[in-house]
């Protein structure tokens, strides 16, 4: 019985999950990071993964419109940049005005 109750409780309570927001590139043969133009929240070169793409968490991105110029790098010199324009949006607004109806 004890069982059952906690498994009901479990089930009735969804969980949340935030999935991290990450601009990603497939993988590069030879590239050992990424030069990111334009972004305020990121400084120097962003470090490649293992097999050589890209992975950046913007999360800290402002709200708007911000364009970048992504550069891949590998150990003397970097690509011409690859222009990509991130938008980000304004979290979503409570409900309003909400009632029960009869």
């Amino acid at each position: 019985m004890r069982a059952l109750a906690l498994l009901a409780i479990a089930l009735l309570f969804a969980p949340s999950a935030w999935a991290a927001p990450y601009l990603v590139c497939d993988p590069q043969a030879g590239v050992t990071a990424y030069q990111v133009d334009g972004a305020s929240w990121v400084t120097g070169k962003v470090s490649a993964e293992p097999d050589g793409s890209l992975k950046l968490d913007v999360a800290p991105a402002p709200v708007g419109s911000t364009p970048l110029q992504v550069r891949a790098c590998n150990s003397w010199e970097c690509s011409s940049p690859s222009p990509f324009g991130l938008v980000r949006p304004s979290a979503p607004s409570m409900p309003a005005g909400l009632r029960l109806g009869h």
